[in-house]
């Protein structure tokens, strides 16, 4: 259990870390956000990332009921 608990104290700084990348994002102009977005291996914007870290988040815990 202690593996899992580091894991969800990492994933928590993953959190932390996207919604960051997400501020920082949504403070650029339009045309600069585009050419973030087109540069990502799957096309999406930190938004996304930080709402699939904040999603495997809350699904993880509801597994190990924390």
């Amino acid at each position: 259990m202690d593996e899992l608990n580091d894991f969800l104290y990492q994933l928590k700084r993953h959190m932390v870390s996207t919604s960051e990348l997400r501020d920082a994002y949504e403070k650029l102009p339009v045309h600069q956000q585009e050419i973030v977005r087109n540069a990502s291996p799957r096309n999406e914007s930190p938004e996304d990332l930080s709402k699939h870290a904040y999603q495997w988040h809350d699904n993880l815990f509801k597994v190990v009921d924390k």
